[in-house]
């Protein structure tokens, strides 16, 4: 069943979801995160990366490929900009749980954490 998705919610979605795109402001697109992520050297697929990362939250695109990150931290590792790449991943999966978006596990995970 769909979780039906109230205002608060979605305002607060919105929210961080700007958060997370705003972690890329001083993004420079180098490129330099994709070298040592583990998402990036299995699937080979550009939106998988850090930089992928970057545009798509830049652009406030929610996409499942959020859920491909590892946070292992290796790209902030790499990132001559000290850029807090998992921060900004953590917040839009946030963001597309109280979007309905998220996975099933996160949502009741979500509700777990709130009943108490």
């Amino acid at each position: 069943m769909a979780k039906k998705i109230n205002e608060q919610d979605l305002i607060e979605a919105n929210n961080l979801l700007e958060e997370a795109s705003s972690v890329f402001d001083n993004c420079t697109r180098c490129g330099m995160c994709k070298d040592l992520c583990p998402s990036f050297k299995v699937l080979k697929d550009e939106a998988s990366s850090g930089r992928g990362h970057a545009i798509l939250l830049s652009d406030k695109i929610l996409d499942k490929v959020i859920y491909e990150c590892t946070l292992c931290q290796a790209c902030e590792r790499k990132c001559p900009l000290n850029i807090k790449i998992c921060d900004a991943v953590l917040k839009a999966r946030e963001a597309m749980v109280l979007k309905g978006k998220g996975l099933k596990s996160d949502l009741d995970m979500r509700n777990k954490v709130l009943k108490g």
